[in-house]
């Protein structure tokens, strides 16, 4: 089996050889670096799995060595974790909303430190597994529109597009060119109004197709959609999409279906949204997230909480849903630790009336 390859940079040698032999021990392979240039050369080289680095450092810090490797389309899917010994909660919120995958505090100890990086290692693997078989449906999907077409319709390799966290796959009024199928991420479609009040229309998580809409009835993007987080979507040109469509009759039920889905969704959205208190709008908002963070059917939900989001779906002020999530806490329904919501019984906040 080879060995994982860690980058560990470091301006502080005797730091950085004690632990690159702690890595080494366990049969990791350890490439180090003194400055945060040397160390992006480093990665440059030798596409390493995972970086562990400093933030203080000279020539270059470590959140500049972060949003070198983010903007490196090869590099930014490798998992990325900060070592410091000043721990605010300032540089903790910058660094993960640079997209960093973790933290460690200085000093740590051995357990500590091959805890953190087997999790993102095993995290990083189970990533791999997940996209190679989406890629797989994403791969026939398109194997089907080439069989129906004279021409090369897609390049290998050319058709997957990374998008950072809060970056925009398109904006409202923009020309609608192509159909997106979300390999990993999350991303939001979302509408804003005169005042550039935002109302999210829709949640999208791995494995979904969005973006398909315009297509049949227009040619510009009635909604903007951004990426929630660190996000790898494939683009399939409209002709492309209408070519396989007309050629494939199992494909256009699918889309059909898709269709009639989200407008009876959206109607709810519409009768929830004018007659529903502010409380019940809440909760049926975090049940609408917690979903498209659910896995394998489980009651207990966890998943990163932003109140601008929950109130761009609720359709209220960020005040209130505030106030209600604050009740809702209190009652019981949800916890809410460090930025992170946890629903304790799903059925019994979808069961509030009101």
């Amino acid at each position: 089996m080879t060995k994982s390859t860690i980058l560990l940079i470091d301006d502080n040698s005797a730091f950085r050889e004690n632990t690159a032999e702690i890595l080494a021990l366990a049969d990791y392979r350890v490439e180090q670096a003194g400055d945060g240039k040397a160390g992006l050369e480093l990665a440059r080289k030798h596409f390493p799995d995972l970086i562990l680095c400093d933030i203080v450092m000279p020539v270059l810090d470590g959140y500049g060595v972060l949003q070198a490797i983010q903007n490196n389309p090869e590099l930014s899917g490798i998992p990325f974790i900060f070592l410091t010994g000043e721990v605010k909660k300032n540089d903790f919120r910058s660094a993960m909303d640079l997209g960093a995958d973790d933290y460690l505090a200085k000093p740590f100890s051995g357990d500590e430190l091959l805890k953190v990086v087997g999790i993102r290692l095993k995290k990083k693997q189970d990533s791999n597994k997940s996209f190679s078989k989406d890629m797989e449906r994403l791969k026939k999907f398109i194997d089907e529109v080439r069989a129906s077409a004279d021409n090369n319709i897609i390049p290998e390799n050319q058709f997957v597009k990374k998008f950072r966290k809060k970056e925009f796959i398109f904006h409202e009024g923009d020309k609608a060119e192509y159909l997106y199928f979300l390999v990993t991420g999350k991303v939001k479609s979302f509408k804003t109004n005169y005042w550039g009040k935002e109302y999210i229309t829709d949640i999208y998580k791995e494995g979904d197709f969005f973006g398909y809409l315009v297509l049949f009835d227009g040619n510009e993007q009635k909604e903007s959609a951004m990426a929630i987080e660190n996000s790898q979507i494939a683009l399939i040109s409209k002709q492309d999409f209408y070519d396989l469509l007309h050629s494939n009759n199992e494909v256009s039920d699918s889309f059909i279906k898709m269709l009639s889905s989200n407008l009876e969704i959206a109607e709810e959205k519409l009768m929830n949204q004018a007659y529903d208190s502010a409380r019940k709008k809440v909760a049926e908002a975090l049940v609408y997230i917690s979903k498209k963070y659910q896995v394998n059917g489980t009651k207990e939900l966890s998943f990163p909480v932003h109140r601008e989001n929950i109130s761009a779906i609720a359709g209220l002020s960020p005040e209130s849903v505030s106030r209600n999530l604050t009740d809702l806490r209190k009652e019981g329904f949800i916890k809410i630790t460090n930025g992170v919501v946890q629903i304790t019984d799903l059925k019994k906040l979808e069961a509030l009336k009101w």
